[in-house]
């Protein structure tokens, strides 16, 4: 399942990211990485998700959300 389909409130754990080599590092700067548990705090229809994750809030868009597979 893709991050985009995890409902408000819920806590997964991301599996992979199917993104470019500069988005990858991106993201685990930010400490998302495989093995990372991250909480949905807010999704919008066709809009952005805002995770949570340790002490920090990301806002990340739509199209990003569908390329990071969770379980």
């Amino acid at each position: 399942m893709t991050l985009s389909k995890v409902g408000r409130g819920k806590k997964v754990t991301i599996v992979s990211l199917k993104t470019n080599r500069a988005t990858e590092e991106r993201m685990a700067a930010l400490g998302l990485f495989p093995g990372a548990e991250v909480e949905v705090v807010r999704s919008s229809r066709g809009g952005e998700v805002i995770l949570a994750c340790l002490d920090s809030r990301f806002a990340l868009g739509r199209e990003l959300t569908r390329a990071i597979e969770v379980a």
